[in-house]
């Protein structure tokens, strides 16, 4: 994978988004995101099978059953 940078983020906030984004805040989220990716590559290791996803089915249910029931 190429690594993230700034110009990358930009562009991608821009064409994306149609979001312009100063050189700083594009050059702090590209190390944000690189960092985030290489971390990702190790997910698999940590053994999370069996997990649900956060934003999962069931888990949706279960919130949206908690929001519904605090209506009176």
């Amino acid at each position: 994978m190429a690594p993230m940078n700034g110009d990358t983020v930009k562009r991608m906030a821009r064409d994306v988004f149609d979001y312009e984004i100063s050189d700083a805040d594009a050059d702090a989220m590209a190390n944000s995101t690189g960092a985030i990716l290489t971390l990702s590559r190790h997910l698999g290791n940590l053994g999370l099978t069996g997990i649900e996803p956060p934003f999962g089915y069931p888990n949706l249910n279960a919130e949206a059953a908690r929001l519904n029931g605090k209506k009176e």
